[in-house]
């Protein structure tokens, strides 16, 4: 190697150091949170966010869409957090959550519209709200302690007011409102158990949870029971069934399609011509046509014919029936054929007998037709 090129390899070296060293004295490491769409259950379930809190905090909490009692059996000591409308309680729910919040358990829920819900049996059978309208009205809630951002954790309860009758009222010890004006959330004693109002569930679900205030204000939320019990979070209730929520809320499109199908037809039926005539009946019947061919055979020979040809159908059958009549004729045969049939001795005989007449020929084929249906 020439001195030249040596010189150029290190001086090529040299830069490369130098970049190098200049990078990872610029460098610095950071994390950076790049948030995206909910996905998973977190899309669906409102709770999800507290749940996971919850989790890592060592709760017994569960996520729920039914109210079934083998899914939910609910012991003292437990709290319940509804997030669906309360309306869709049936009665017999309503009783058994009812009878267990006397018993020490803790209720979260949102009355929502104050005068429907009065008369939900949820609300019924707990009889804490009061029907009068309240006032529109907003409070803001901002972290304890200077935890955080201030500007940034501060959230906002908004929503109507709701109001309590003057003995749930009376057993408030947490509140945001007051009896006369109303309240924007208000936790009461009934019996020996808590039941908890919110105006508005929004407080602790999904983002939400994100800011300071809003996890403060969801822990005292859980306060009367917490560690004392399971936690459930019911997101939501099991909806109606498939065909009453096509009929209810699907109707648009299945008028769209009956519309379609109808214009469908109608093109289609183009194509179709006009109708064609019915096929003329035929002059006779099957069993014309047989007894046709029955009367023109015996007035050939008065019947004959056809007698020895039903006698030659019996005595077959009998002798492949019975291969012991092979060997029998006369009244021989004819009592073994009235043993098997039940029939008299003489009108097997007689049946026998070459017909002298129309009348007898029909008693012949009668009793000969009898005796070859028999086993």
């Amino acid at each position: 190697m020439n001195r030249n090129a040596f010189y150029v390899s290190l001086l090529a070296l040299g830069v490369l150091l130098l970049l190098v060293g200049a990078f990872f004295a610029t460098f610095e490491r950071k994390d950076v949170t790049q948030p995206v769409a909910a996905h998973g259950e977190a899309s669906f379930n409102r709770f999800f966010a507290l749940e996971q809190m919850l989790s890592r905090l060592d709760f017994t909490v569960s996520s729920q869409t039914s109210l079934n009692p083998q899914q939910m059996p609910l012991r003292p000591g437990d709290t319940l957090v509804l997030g669906d409308d309360v309306s869709r309680i049936d009665v017999d729910d309503a009783r058994r959550i009812a009878a267990w919040v006397r018993t020490g358990g803790h209720l979260l829920l949102s009355p929502g519209s104050v005068v429907a819900a009065t008369h939900t049996p949820l609300f019924e059978a707990l009889n804490l709200l009061d029907a009068r309208k309240a006032e529109f009205a907003c409070s803001l809630i901002h972290p304890v302690g200077g935890v955080g951002d201030k500007e940034n954790d501060d959230v906002q309860l908004c929503g109507q007011r709701f109001r309590l009758n003057p003995v749930a009222g009376a057993a408030v010890d947490a509140a945001i409102g007051n009896l006369q004006d109303g309240y924007l959330f208000a936790r009461t004693k009934v019996a020996a158990g808590t039941v908890s109002l919110l105006v508005d569930m929004d407080m602790i679900s999904r983002e939400q949870l994100r800011k300071t205030a809003a996890q403060q204000f969801g822990w005292r939320l859980l306060a009367p029971n917490l560690g004392q019990g399971q936690i459930y979070l019911v997101y939501a209730l099991d909806g109606m069934s498939f065909l009453k929520l096509l009929l209810l809320k699907g109707w648009p499109a299945l008028l769209a399609l009956s519309l379609l199908l109808a214009a469908w037809m109608a093109m289609r039926s183009e194509r179709f011509g006009p109708l064609m005539p019915a096929p003329a009946l035929h002059r006779r019947a099957l069993l014309e046509h047989v007894q046709a061919a029955g009367e023109f055979i015996y007035r050939r020979d008065s019947g004959r014919s056809l007698h020895n040809l039903a006698c030659q159908a019996v005595l077959t059958r009998l002798r492949r029936r019975d291969p012991a009549c092979a060997m029998l004729n006369g009244d021989a045969l004819y009592a073994r054929l009235a043993l098997r049939s039940q029939l008299a001795p003489e009108q097997i005989a007689q049946a026998f007998q070459s017909p002298a007449n129309a009348q007898a020929f029909r008693a012949c084929i009668i009793t000969l037709a009898r005796l070859r249906s028999r086993p």
